[in-house]
């Protein structure tokens, strides 16, 4: 895997409840240290919804969510910032040095790598009127002099989607949207979502229903058909338009696999859903 591997950019999304416990956190970073040590340039993009809710239930905000995704009031903000910075964030740095992975923990927006502004109301599926996402972040652009700069001195950057416009406002940005507009902007050669699912199922409560191929063209039925639900339509939307974009293969890979990211790239077997566009 080690020639395979060297100068390829590979990008990972970790969604928050991958980071929930440690065992989980030191499991991936192990993994990630093996796909590093092969000569991958990583770049790992890290959410942190279920610390966000936790937390804000904590403190008596009941959480709102519209089509699969966060509303953020001001608030809301505050706990965003509290749970992807101050505990998502801090939980994975201190999981990947202890795996000997030499990580960089940030916002996307240091160095103004991404560049934010607020997202006006939208359309969303399954919604019959535009919504009001309330303090939340559209990427304006992506600069990678920074991650190149990192990337050159042997550092992992692991990306928080708390991201800040140019008059200096915080703003919430879906870890999702986050990594489509990275991989617009910049090449990447393989892009991985750990999930608390190992995939897409035509029915969660039977796990021989598993897909472990999805076209970017059956997209729009699975979500139409009530097969996706939640925070899987955001996801597999984005991963539709990151494969649409150039990137051959992006996986949804379950994050209690043992070695989630380098089974996959060595062709092991596992419980993963390859979303690729239709063959021709």
């Amino acid at each position: 895997m080690t020639a395979a591997l060297a100068g390829r950019r590979v990008l990972v999304k970790i969604g928050g409840a991958a980071l929930l416990a440690p065992d989980d956190r030191a499991r991936i970073a192990r993994d990630l240290a093996v796909v590093h040590a092969a000569g991958a340039h990583l770049l790992i993009v890290h959410g942190g919804g279920p610390q966000a809710t936790n937390l804000a239930k904590r403190l008596g905000h009941e959480p709102e969510f519209r089509g699969g995704r966060r509303v953020t009031d001001a608030a809301m903000l505050e706990i965003v910032k509290m749970a992807l910075v101050g505990q998502a964030g801090t939980d994975l740095l201190a999981a990947c040095l202890a795996a000997g992975l030499p990580a960089v923990s940030t916002s996307a927006s240091s160095g103004r790598c991404v560049t934010a502004t607020r997202r006006p109301p939208r359309g969303v599926a399954g919604e019959a009127d535009p919504v009001d996402f309330g303090l939340v972040a559209d990427v304006a652009a992506v600069n990678g002099h920074l991650l190149e700069t990192l990337w050159r001195g042997g550092f992992v950057p692991a990306l928080s989607s708390v991201v800040i416009d140019e008059d200096g406002q915080p703003l919430n940005l879906n870890a999702d949207t986050l990594v489509r507009s990275l991989c617009d902007a910049l090449p990447f050669d393989d892009v991985f979502f750990l999930a608390d699912v190992p995939g897409v199922f035509a029915d969660l409560e039977r796990p021989e229903s598993h897909l472990p191929v999805v076209q970017t063209s059956q997209i729009s039925a699975l979500i139409a058909t009530g097969v996706v639900q939640g925070g899987m339509i955001a996801k597999l939307t984005e991963m539709a338009g990151i494969v649409s974009g150039g990137v051959q293969t992006a996986w949804i890979v379950g994050l209690h696999e043992p070695a989630p990211v380098s089974a996959a790239l060595a062709a092991r077997p596992g419980r993963r859903t390859a979303v690729r566009a239709p063959q021709r």
